[in-house]
This record gives C-alpha cells, sequence and structure tokens, in this order.
C-alpha cells in the first residue's frame, strides 16, 4: 500500500492500476459481499426469468420420443479394387468403423429416405410451407416452383434430421436410435423405419460394392494368371540353361555351405564352454582360492581316493596326537606321509589344469579348421554367384506372383458368395414401442431449467452491474484501488431516522448530537482518532476535508468531526473555505454579517467573525453573503498568516474546502492544512475521480492522511463497526 504522506513531492504519486472493479478478486468473503450487495437485482432478474422461461416451456406443444435400439457391424467388408489391390477376410472393426456407421444413420441421405417413405413432405409438423398462400400450385412445374419445393424438401429434411438423435451405447457396438414428434405413433414409425432404410441402405452397399469388385477381379486375375505362368516359366528355363542343380528346393553348394555353418558354430560352443572352465580354474588359483569346487576336480577318480587316504592318515595322526602327544617318533611319520598325499593332490590338480588348457587349444584347432572349410565353400560360391543371385531373383518373383494370384482368387470366391447375401450387418436388437408419456414439456424438467437460467441471468446481470459500477464497495477497495489508507466508513443516516429525530433541522449533524453513543457519531470518533494519533506523522493541528466531486457529504463531514472533536473538550474552529457555496451557514441556520474574506481583507478580525454553536461548543469562522469572489486568497499571505495565529488559540482547525476536481483553489487551501482528508461516497464517487483527486493534491504539495468512506450501509458486510454493538449503553 502507497502511504501518501508527501508535503514536498518530487514526482509521480504511485497509484495502484485502474482494475477496473473487484471482479478480480473472487475471495469467498467478496462472493458473499456481493452477494449480499446485489441480491435483490439477483433476485428481480431471477425471478422474471424463470417466469418467462416457464411459460416459454410449458406452452410449446407436447412432443413424444421413441428409441430404437439397432447392432452395428463389427467388422467391414471392403472388396479390393484399383485402390486396394488385396483383399482380406473381415476383422474386428475399431471404433471408428462403428462411428461411420452412425454418421450414416445421421445423414440426410438417410432422413431424405425416410421423409418420403413416411410422406412426411404432406405432415403440418414437419412442413411449414403447407401453410404458405404462396407456395405454387402442385401442377405447377416452372423453374421457380421447383426451386421452392426443393427449398421446401430441405427444410423438411433438417427439420426431421433435427428430430432424430442417434448416439452410442457406451463403448458397445450397440446404438439408440431416439425419434422425437408431437404424434407418438409417428415418433415409433420414424425409429424403427430410419433403422429398416439403414439395413437396406447396408444390403444395397454390399451387393453394389460386390458386383464392381467382381467385374475388375475377373479383369485383373487373368492379367495375374499369365504373370505367374511367364515367370515360372522364365525360371525353369534360366536353370536348364545354366546346368544350376537343387536337392530338395536348395543348391548343393548353399546346402554344404549351411553344414559347414552349423559345424562352425558347435565348434566355436565347445571352445567357449572349454575356455570358461579353464578361466574359472585359473582365475580360483590367482585369487589363492581352492580348486576343489571345480567341475573337473571333484570328477576325478585320482583325487578323490587321494582324498580318502589323507582323511584316514588324518584320523590316525589325531589318534596319536591325542595318545602320544607331540614327541612321539611316529606322529613324524604320519605327518610326512600326509605331507606326501598332499603333494600327489596339487599335482594331480596341476595334471587336470594343463589337460583343461590343451583342451582349449584343440578346440581352437577345430574352429579354425571348420572356419578354413566355410570360406573354402563360400569362395566356391562366389564364382559361380551371378548364375544363383539371378536365378534365386526370378524364384522370388515368381513366388510373389503366385502369392497374390491366390490372394485375388480367394477373393473372388469370397465375393462370388458374399453376393448371394442379402442381410444386413446391421441387427435390430429393439424396436422402438409407441410411447405413453410425452417426453416435453415435462414439469420438473422444465422448473430445473427455468430455475437455472432465472439464477444464471440473474447473476450474469449482478456481475454486469459490478462490473459497471465505479464506486468503492468497502474500506479494503479503497486502499487496494487508490493506494491511500482507509480513515473511516462512516454510516449512513437514514431519513427514518432523522424524522424520528427531535431536531428541527432533520441534520446528520443535529442527529449526532442528539445521538452520541449511536454508531454514525462513533465513526467520527475513530475518524478523528485516526487523524490525530497517526503513527508517523507529525502533530496535526489543521486539517483539510474536501471531495473529489461535489455532493459527497464533505460538509456534514466537516461539521460532525468538529463537533466530536469539540465536544471531547477540545478547542475547534471550523472555516467555511468552499467560496461557492454557504453549506455550513445553511446546516446551522446562521446569517453572518462578516466572514472569511472580511477577515482575510482586514475589514474584521476573526475574533469578531467567528460564531459559537452552542450544541458542541466549536467556532465557526463561515463566509458571509454570496462567498464568492474572483481573488486568490488562499495563496496569499494573509491566509497564511491567519492560519498561524489560529493555531495558538486552537487545538484543531477544520477546513471545509470545495471539491478538488471543481475548484481550482482547493489545492492551495489544502496545502497548508497538516492533513488532509478526501471524502468519497459509498458506491457512488468514481474511482477515476478519487485517483485524480488524490494526484491532483499530491501534486499541490498537500499532505494527504486518507480517504473517508461516506454513507456505507450498515447492513451490507464488510462495513466495520460493530452492529450488534449497542452503543446506547455504556
Amino acid at each position: 500500500m502507497n502511504v501518501i504522506a508527501i508535503r514536498k513531492p518530487t514526482g509521480e504519486m504511485n497509484l495502484p492500476p485502474e482494475d477496473g472493479g473487484e471482479l478480480g478478486t473472487f475471495s469467498l468473503k467478496w462472493i458473499f459481499e456481493f452477494l449480499v450487495r446485489r441480491w435483490m437485482l439477483i433476485a428481480a432478474v431471477a425471478a422474471v426469468a424463470f417466469a418467462l422461461a416457464f411459460t416459454l416451456f410449458m406452452i410449446q406443444p407436447p412432443q413424444y420420443s421413441a428409441t430404437a435400439l439397432v447392432m452395428m457391424s463389427g467388422g467391414g467388408e471392403q472388396a479390393p479394387g484399383p485402390q486396394q489391390p488385396t483383399g482380406r477376410p473381415d476383422t474386428p472393426a475399431s471404433a471408428a468403423v462403428v462411428d461411420s456407421q452412425l454418421e450414416v444413420l445421421r445423414s440426410n441421405m438417410l432422413t431424405g429416405r425416410l421423409v418420403d417413405a413416411l410422406g412426411l413432405m404432406n405432415d403440418p409438423e414437419w412442413n411449414a410451407a403447407l401453410d404458405d398462400p404462396e407456395a405454387p400450385a402442385a401442377d405447377d412445374q416452372s423453374p421457380a416452383a421447383q426451386a421452392y419445393r426443393s427449398e421446401a424438401r430441405e427444410a423438411v429434411v433438417k427439420a426431421v434430421g433435427g428430430a432424430i438423435t442417434v448416439r452410442r451405447r457406451g463403448l458397445t457396438y450397440a446404438a439408440e436410435v431416439q425419434a422425437t414428434s408431437q404424434s407418438p405413433e409417428r415418433a415409433a414409425a420414424m425409429a424403427n423405419h430410419l433403422v429398416e432404410l439403414f439395413q437396406r441402405y447396408q444390403i444395397e452397399a454390399r451387393i453394389e460394392s460386390a458386383a464392381r469388385a467382381n467385374v475388375w477381379l475377373s479383369t485383373r486375375l487373368e492379367e495375374l494368371r499369365a504373370d505367374v505362368q511367364d515367370k515360372e516359366n522364365a525360371v525353369e528355363q534360366y536353370r536348364s540353361s545354366t546346368g544350376l542343380v537343387s536337392t530338395q528346393g536348395a543348391l548343393l553348394i548353399e546346402q554344404q555351405i549351411t553344414d559347414a555353418q552349423a559345424a562352425l558354430n558347435q565348434a566355436r560352443a565347445d571352445l567357449a564352454e572349454r575356455q570358461a572352465r579353464y578361466t574359472q580354474l585359473q582365475d580360483l588359483i590367482t585369487q589363492g582360492g581352492s580348486p576343489d569346487t571345480i567341475a573337473a576336480v571333484l570328477n576325478s577318480v585320482v583325487i578323490t581316493q587321494l582324498r580318502s587316504q589323507e582323511a584316514t592318515v588324518a584320523r590316525r595322526q589325531a589318534d596319536f596326537e591325542t595318545r602320544y602327544g607331540e614327541a612321539h617318533p611316529a606322529l613324524a611319520n604320519v605327518r610326512a606321509e600326509r605331507e606326501d598325499i598332499r603333494n600327489q593332490i596339487n599335482a594331480e590338480i596341476r595334471r587336470i589344469q594343463v589337460g583343461m588348457r590343451n583342451d582349449v587349444d584343440i578346440a581352437n584347432a577345430r574352429v579354425a579348421q571348420s572356419q578354413a572349410a566355410l570360406d573354402a565353400l563360400r569362395l566356391q560360391l562366389a564364382g559361380g554367384g551371378a548364375e544363383m543371385v539371378r536365378l534365386r531373383e526370378l524364384e522370388r518373383e515368381a513366388a510373389a506372383a503366385r502369392t497374390v494370384y491366390e490372394s485375388f482368387l480367394q477373393r473372388a470366391h469370397e465375393l462370388a458368395d458374399q453376393g448371394t447375401i442379402n442381410t444386413a450387418p446391421a441387427e435390430l436388437i429393439s424396436a422402438a414401442a409407441v410411447p405413453n408419456e410425452k417426453s416435453s414439456p415435462r414439469l420438473s424438467i422444465s422448473l430445473v431449467l427455468s430455475l437455472a437460467l432465472g439464477l444464471g441471468l440473474g447473476l450474469a446481470a449482478a456481475f454486469l452491474a459490478e462490473a459497471l459500477d465505479d464506486g468503492f464497495a468497502s474500506s479494503e477497495d479503497v486502499e487496494r484501488r487508490t493506494g491511500a489508507p482507509a480513515l473511516a466508513s462512516i454510516p449512513q443516516v437514514r431519513r427514518s431516522e432523522l424524522r424520528q429525530s427531535s431536531t428541527t433541522t432533520q441534520h446528520p449533524a443535529a442527529y449526532m448530537i442528539e445521538r452520541q453513543m449511536s454508531a454514525f457519531t462513533e465513526a467520527f470518533r475513530v475518524l478523528r482518532t485516526t487523524i490525530l494519533f497517526a503513527a508517523g506523522q507529525p502533530k496535526t493541528q489543521v486539517v483539510a476535508i474536501t471531495s473529489a466531486l461535489p455532493n459527497e457529504g464533505k460538509t456534514t463531514v466537516s461539521l460532525c468531526l468538529a463537533r466530536v472533536s469539540a465536544l471531547s473538550g477540545q478547542r475547534v474552529l471550523l472555516i467555511d473555505c468552499d467560496l461557492r457555496r454557504r453549506s455550513v451557514k445553511e446546516v446551522l441556520d446562521i446569517e453572518p454579517d462578516v466572514g472569511l474574506l472580511q477577515v482575510l481583507s482586514g475589514e474584521t478580525t476573526w475574533r469578531q467573525a467567528i460564531y459559537l454553536d452552542e450544541a458542541s461548543g466549536m467556532c465557526v469562522l463561515p463566509v458571509s453573503g454570496s462567498g464568492f469572489t474572483p481573488k486568490e486568497i488562499f495563496g496569499a499571505e494573509d491566509m497564511s498568516r491567519l492560519i498561524a495565529e489560529l493555531r495558538g488559540s486552537f487545538d484543531l482547525i477544520v477546513l471545509d474546502c470545495a471539491p478538488v476536481l471543481a475548484v481550482a483553489e482547493t489545492r492551495v487551501a489544502a496545502s497548508k492544512a497538516d492533513a488532509v482528508v478526501i471524502v468519497s461516497r459509498w458506491q457512488k464517487t468514481p474511482m477515476r475521480a478519487v485517483r485524480a483527486a488524490l494526484q491532483q493534491l499530491h501534486d499541490a504539495g498537500a499532505n494527504i492522511r486518507g480517504v473517508a468512506l461516506n454513507g456505507v450501509d450498515r447492513r451490507v458486510p464488510g462495513y466495520y463497526s460493530y452492529p450488534t454493538y449497542d452503543f446506547s449503553k455504556r
């Protein structure tokens, strides 16, 4: 928030950007306040819209809906043609196939057939042209008459199409065909007949497609048969001319290469196995581990026998150590015998290791031998490679031609059978029954729709009014949109409250004197405290009260602020600085002979010109006569000297200034005050006017203290007094 309290400005005042209202802040609090603030508009628009919509719904002619259920084809039967050289059997279709069939049901083509079949051109429900007095005669065959009938038929087809709804039931192949009409019998007939026409269309389309495909296939099969014969003859002729011999469909050299490749693969696999076992043994020995886990060691008969002998000797050694002790001579023999067995085991392991290495070498030799044999065969094949490449090419061409021919031949047989089938792929599951109840208008649906429409229009009207309303709705609104502090929210004193007052003037300033414990009076105490005791502000003695535009209540605020301050025990002087109007003296009902202008001109002293307000004890320096003068008085030294002199005699001096945007001298007068307060009327004063006034006062060097929101409805949320607090009790 920008605090506007700079007496000597050096640049532009930083105002928040214009947002055009509060529609950008959709908090729960704002929504609640918005609904309370606009509830009458919402209710009025909603009631009118509801009544109109409900009336329009209920006066509509009754409509009846009938629904037929049809199972769509799950696959397509396409015949090969010039754009599709191969055929295929039926396969489950994707959702796109079903959707395509639904579009046929919705098409104007099928709807047009329905119109002709049921004679809907002669039905007044669909053909509004039957009642047209300018319609051409039935025997009129002029171009204009034909064009008229064509347009009328298009209109009927469009109307009937709009009354038919085709929708898929979930992700299944089942579809609902719903027809709506003013006649229940007509609705059922339309739904059922549309399904029947769709089935006929499918049969016709399939038969026509099969016929076209058969004609094309017959020609194409003759071409393919001749092509197959030519290519197979070319293969046999080339074999004979080149002398290439085949055994079981493969060349001998190619079979030998295949066998050699298999032998090489086996040799490589054997080498990999032997190499893996040898590498495992070497890694184990290198890492200092025991080779006992190696399969070759475990399976060695010699090592097994030596292990058995070692175990026997170990038992003897343990027996001697237990029985005779370490010093017995026989114990050394036993230990030597055991050590000899271990050496034999290690020697046998080394022999196994050498054997495994020899196996690896032998496997390597076999791989090299197999590779050499394969290379020799390949070299031999390369010698006659040109003839064999050509032969294989001719064989592939012949095989491809025969495959195409056989597929076309199979499709021709299928189409021959298909042409004799006169059943539609789509199947009617449930025929539409004649409805007993009307589908529209229905009371419950009409009520719900009318209510929704009414509320929607009511809210739309309220939002529109809110958007067009450029006034301030709350103190937070003031601070957010202007950057200036909101000093107080002054409640509105209703006319009924003024009429109940015993005062003769029936003015809020008089009401405040009579009802000093009212919320209205308390608001001015809050305003006084906020102005005089604002944190971080110098001592405030001279306060200028102004507004952006006329009729904002700034004189009322000035009088009430001065009276509240006087009733609190302060010495207060109210100076009427609005030279063009006589608001202060009119409210106080005084007719001064001298006033502010006479004091500034030196004709009299301020002590002789002031009036005492007996109701509050404040002093008033009014403007006598018309109050207008073309002279610049607020910028003169006389005004500055007067205010300086008054500071010594009064605790608070209130300047009731003219509106900023209407009168130029207000900026000069406001610059001489310690604090300036702008009065803005709740939801009335345009935001742009207040921003302009703030900018002009800032440019004039005024110390702007903030904005006082005047005339706030206490019933509206956001008014920050205590609505449940009884101010009449202490």
